[in-house]
């Protein structure tokens, strides 16, 4: 290596544009921090657009950290466009070689911001699992559950198998309530409990119909399963409208005289989600 390649380096390298680097590289992760907090304030204070606002952050911190690194590399260190591009092959080659995982997940985050197949905030269900998307890595998607468990899974594991997205970027989202009973039981009465249990629930989205759609089961007798079709107000409470509407559903059979307490318990049964 000749003197005025040393030379290069050493002031590619100095103390003076390490610091200008470091400040850069501080600066960006400084304001996502600040972004991070002000969607989050934002997502509370304007929850009807809590959705959007939280799918705008994944792309904001990529322009963010694209943006800083190209100043570092074309305003501060400014290396010779031969080094740069030698720097960046040997670069490449290194990290193609150890990290082929890394890369495949990068490239796969990239792909789910683009594509968009799902966005923060949305119920997404994603091989075994089932929750909320709270955030979208260039490495993972993070995705929290109704049992409160954070589950972090691979940007290439995503894009390797179906999703299903239940509201894709709304703000409500259908719920199927389903509830089996003897096929003894008048339908049009059953039908017309169940729509009005819906209906009445704090956590219906009324401005989207209720449908009530019935099939006929055999389960070592004959019995009919209803499927409550409803809209809820807000993602986060799909759990909560089952549960309600299920129990309005069994008060009001009791309370009829449709049903006995100890045949609602053998009979009414929610199938598994």
């Amino acid at each position: 290596m000749t003197d005025i390649e040393l030379r290069s380096i050493s002031e590619m390298f100095s103390a003076g544009r390490i610091l200008g680097a470091v400040a850069i590289l501080v600066i960006a992760w400084v304001l996502l921090l600040a972004l991070e907090w002000l969607s989050g304030l934002l997502a509370q204070r304007f929850s009807r657009y809590r959705m959007q606002i939280a799918g705008m952050f994944p792309v904001a911190r990529i322009l963010v950290w694209a943006i800083a690194v190209y100043l570092v590399t074309v305003d501060v260190i400014r290396p010779p466009q031969a080094q740069l591009l030698a720097l960046l092959a040997s670069i490449g080659l290194a990290v193609g070689l150890a990290a082929q995982d890394v890369i495949r997940n990068l490239i796969s985050g990239i792909l789910i911001l683009f594509e968009r197949p799902f966005r923060a905030g949305d119920m997404v269900a994603i091989g075994e699992h089932y929750g909320e998307i709270v955030a979208i890595g260039l490495r993972s998607v993070q995705m929290r559950t109704f049992d409160d468990n954070l589950v972090t899974i691979p940007n290439a594991t995503v894009m390797g198998q179906s999703i299903a997205n239940s509201n894709a970027g709304a703000l409500d989202e259908m719920v199927v309530v389903k509830f089996t009973v003897p096929a003894s039981l008048d339908v049009q009465a059953v039908k017309a409990l169940a729509w009005e249990a819906a209906a009445c629930s704090p956590y219906v989205y009324l401005k989207k119909p209720i449908a009530v759609v019935i099939e006929d089961v055999f389960d070592r007798t004959f019995l009919t399963r209803y499927s409550v079709k409803a809209y809820v107000l807000d993602v986060r409470l799909e759990r909560v409208f089952y549960s309600d509407v299920l129990e309005r559903i069994k008060r009001e059979l009791i309370a009829q005289g449709l049903l006995t307490e100890d045949l609602v318990l053998r009979a009414l049964r929610a199938p598994a989600a």
